[in-house]
């Protein structure tokens, strides 16, 4: 394998877990209600777009009316805030990250200035060499492969060369369907109990459990 493409949230830092806390609080105070574990089961790993379109969609069917406007600006800019107050790398991310010393990226459906705060604060961005992808470099999220494709087009690398390593459903069918080999990974404490089987049923070729085995894993490559 050339090149290794990291998922950022739950793999390199623990920001689901301030993500999911903030949006689920949100919805309450609108009138939806959501059973956590189907939350994250559904919608973890989704750029903002699509994740907007479902909730409003949901919003629609169980309120009879469109999502308020300006409601989803103004929650992913608080989620924003909270998570670049509390930058939380998942244990052992950033020894893995630099670990694989070859040609790397970062492939995240974060928006772009979260994203770029979010690596800057981890203290990985000149470990990436600027290649650093999100939800907004693409017309089409995860679970389409538009933005892998990306990564390794900017890496000048073929798909078929890359490991791609995910903890969402959503990202593992990303990975799959770019032609990449996934490494599920289900080291972060968002991780649902079920998570290594999902991952694996989405086509995840293997599931490591803490960011040691990645490391390891990535020194043998």
């Amino acid at each position: 394998m050339d090149a290794v493409i990291f998922d950022c949230d739950g793999v390199l830092i623990d920001s689901e877990t301030i993500a999911h806390e903030v949006e689920l609080e949100a919805m309450k105070r609108l009138g939806l209600f959501f059973d956590s574990e189907h939350y994250k089961a559904r919608f973890q790993g989704l750029a903002v777009k699509d994740w907007s379109a479902m909730l409003d969609e949901d919003h629609r069917a169980q309120l009879g009316r469109p999502m308020p406007d300006g409601f989803i600006a103004s929650l992913s800019a608080e989620i924003t805030r909270r998570v670049l107050a509390d930058i939380r790398p998942i244990d052992g991310a950033v020894e893995a990250a630099r670990s694989f010393r070859r040609l790397k990226a970062i492939a995240s459906s974060s928006p772009k200035v979260e994203l770029h705060g979010k690596i800057r604060g981890l203290g990985l961005w000149d470990d990436f060499d600027g290649h650093v992808y999100s939800g907004d470099d693409v017309a089409r999220g995860k679970p389409a492969p538009d933005l892998f494709l990306l990564s390794a087009e900017r890496l000048s690398v073929e798909p078929a060369l890359c490991i791609v390593i995910e903890d969402s459903v959503n990202g593992v069918k990303a990975g799959v369907a770019a032609g990449m080999t996934v490494w599920g990974f289900v080291g972060g404490p968002h991780c649902l109990p079920d998570q290594s089987e999902r991952l694996v049923a989405a086509g995840a070729s293997h599931v490591l459990h803490h960011m040691n085995d990645v490391a390891t894993a990535l020194r043998s490559l």
